[in-house]
Formats: C-alpha cells, sequence, structure tokens
C-alpha cells in the first residue's frame, strides 16, 4: 500500500507542472501531451486499483468459504453409535454335505419356527474430514419348519445361525445444502463410497424327515464396494440409503447388500439422535466342495429394520 500512495503522490505533482518545471528541455519527448494523458491515465488506473484491493480480499474469503472443501467438518470427529434390530426372512438355496433344498420363508414362517426372529446390530463410524472407518455386526438364529425336499419328497427343518461383520473405509465424495424445506434440516446431502470386507460365519443345520440330520460349520471372507447417500426431507426427517456389491469369485461369485431407512432427528442425553425404520437385505451366492462335501449358501435375507443412533 505505501508504494501505491508514493505512486499517486509523484503522479498528482507531474499533473500539477511541478516536473515539467524541473526537467530539462532535452529530456521532453515531442509527444508531452500524450505522455501527460498516458500519466493521467495511470494515476485513475492507481486510484482503481486502491478503491478494489480491500473487497478483493473479501471475496476471496467468501470464495474459499463457501467452496466444497471448507464445506466439510474438517476440525470435528465424527462418531456414531447405532443399533440395530432387524426382522429377517430367508430364500434361496441351502444345502450341507450333498443335500441340498429350496427354503422360501417369509417373517411370518420364521416366527413360527423360531424362538427368535431378530438380528440384533450395532454400528460403530468414526470419521475426520472426508475419511471415515466403521465395523457393522450382525448376529442372528433362525429356523424354518417343513420345507420341501428334493424332488417333494420329505419335510426339512432348517436351523441356521449366523454371525455377520462388514467393515470397511468410508471418503466423502460431496455434500451438498439441501434446499426448500429440507435446507432447516441440520444435515446436508452427503454422498459417502466405501470399501471393505463382509465376514460371514454361518452354522447349518438340516434335518430331514426321513433321513440323518447333517450341519456344517463354514466361514468366509469377502471384498465389498459400496455408496450412501443421505437426503434431507425437512426440518425433522431425513433419508439413508446404501448399497453395496462384492465377493467377485474371492470366496462368493457373488454377495451384495441395500438399505434404506427413514431417520427422525431428536435429542437424547444432549446428543445428537436419531430414530430409523425401514428395510434390509443381504443376498451370497456361496458354493464349495462337491458331492457329499458340497455346501451351498446361495440365499436372500430381507426384512424390515429398526434402529436408533447416537451421535457423539
Amino acid at each position: 500500500m505505501t508504494y501505491v500512495r508514493t505512486a499517486l503522490t509523484v503522479a498528482c505533482l507531474v499533473t500539477t507542472g511541478f516536473v515539467s518545471e524541473t526537467a530539462h528541455p532535452d529530456e521532453t519527448p515531442p509527444g508531452d501531451s500524450d505522455a501527460g494523458a498516458g500519466i493521467q491515465s495511470s494515476v485513475r488506473d492507481g486510484l482503481e486499483l486502491e478503491s478494489h484491493f480491500e473487497p478483493f480480499k473479501l471475496n476471496l474469503g467468501t470464495l474459499q468459504t463457501d467452496s466444497p472443501e471448507s464445506s466439510l467438518k474438517t476440525d470435528e470427529w465424527r462418531v456414531d453409535f447405532t443399533m440395530w434390530a432387524w426382522l429377517s426372512g430367508i430364500t434361496g438355496d441351502v444345502g450341507v454335505r450333498g443335500l441340498t433344498t429350496n427354503v422360501n420363508a417369509d417373517i411370518g414362517d420364521v416366527l413360527d419356527a423360531s424362538d427368535s426372529i431378530l438380528a440384533f446390530s450395532g454400528r460403530l463410524e468414526f470419521g475426520k474430514d472426508r475419511w471415515g472407518i466403521f465395523i457393522d455386526g450382525t448376529y442372528m438364529k433362525i429356523g424354518v419348519d417343513d420345507v420341501s425336499g428334493p424332488l417333494g419328497f420329505a419335510d426339512i427343518d432348517i436351523t441356521n445361525e449366523m454371525y455377520l461383520i462388514d467393515f470397511g473405509a468410508t471418503y466423502r465424495l460431496g455434500e451438498w445444502t439441501a434446499s426448500g424445506e429440507a435446507a432447516r434440516n441440520s444435515r446436508d446431502i452427503t454422498l459417502d463410497l466405501y470399501a471393505g470386507g463382509r465376514y460371514t460365519k454361518v452354522a447349518l443345520e438340516l434335518n430331514p424327515a426321513l433321513l440323518a440330520s447333517r450341519s456344517r460349520n463354514k466361514e468366509w471372507l469377502d471384498p465389498i464396494v459400496g455408496a450412501k447417500l443421505v437426503l434431507p426431507i425437512n426440518q425433522q426427517w431425513h433419508i439413508a440409503a446404501n448399497g453395496d456389491i462384492g465377493g467377485f469369485g474371492v470366496e462368493s461369485d457373488f454377495t451384495w447388500s441395500t438399505t434404506v431407512v427413514f431417520g427422525s432427528d431428536f435429542m437424547m442425553f444432549d446428543h445428537p439422535a436419531t430414530m430409523y425404520i425401514g428395510y434390509r437385505a443381504v443376498g451370497w451366492d456361496f458354493t464349495e466342495g462337491s458331492g457329499s462335501e458340497r455346501f451351498t449358501w446361495d440365499v436372500v435375507m430381507h426384512g424390515p429394520i429398526l434402529g436408533l443412533l447416537l451421535q457423539f
């Protein structure tokens, strides 16, 4: 700024004739009037530069504040803990030691045959800036009675105890401010990508009416990749949807999952909380062995889901 003011002072002296009076005649070019006009133009440019210098800095700061990078909560950790209760049915083919059967049981069928149809889940997620990590565990024990056996002969009772753990890392691809009524929601529209693994452990027992029962425990690990979208609806409600695919022949030929929930936000113990209700489905196409050692888990488990999330 000191240099600008000095330049303006010199320019003013030139326009008042001080320089022209003290300069040597032979140093003054013939186009004296043109030079004077150029000097006056430089003075005007200098004045405009000074008048716009401060606002330019303010505008730059505004642009930085509104940029996608700074709209993320770069200085805050996100810690979410969610408790889930999943009421699941089962559809597909299951097989143990060469005996394979088709099962198609909704929640009512499972309820008739099981002591419990609830799958209890918990999810813990840490995040900062664009990155995060998560682990999501599920335990369930369900049963289905009187499933038709091979060629329609003999009924089979099926019991399944399963452990399911999803884990991985997330990356926030984008974060945008909602419009309209949804703008009153404290949440923004967010889109996350994630990659990790799905660990599955199944204790499967088939109990045919006319044959000896057979069982087997099997566990495997599949890679998964997916995305999650959060979309505010109004001041209190939002939609959260995620889906992934995996397997790719590493263990399962294919595995996938999808969850869509409506969330209602409120405060609990002085912390933000959300009550969720929605639907979840997880599928596998896994087969191992042959003949009497063949194990098949080619099923989709699906049903309504209830959840409670706490943020810290």
